[in-house]
């Protein structure tokens, strides 16, 4: 694997996989975009991986602060 390739899947890993499915990604595949818009009323964080706003880390699958 090249090293570009490496760089790539780790930035697109989840970092944390045990609560994966209460990710905002996956709340607005669910279709709950209001427990979404409740969760980022004052974004500090942003998700590498879908470009997603988050007031907590922990609601972002690659999180990084604003």
């Amino acid at each position: 694997m090249t090293p570009a390739k490496e760089s790539e899947q780790s930035y697109n890993e989840c970092t944390n996989a045990q609560q994966h499915r209460e990710h905002l990604c996956i709340l607005m595949e669910q279709g709950r975009s209001r427990e979404v818009s409740e969760r980022s009323t004052h974004p500090a964080f942003a998700c590498r991986n879908c470009g997603a706003y988050a007031n907590e880390a922990q609601d972002l699958c690659n999180p990084m602060s604003l």
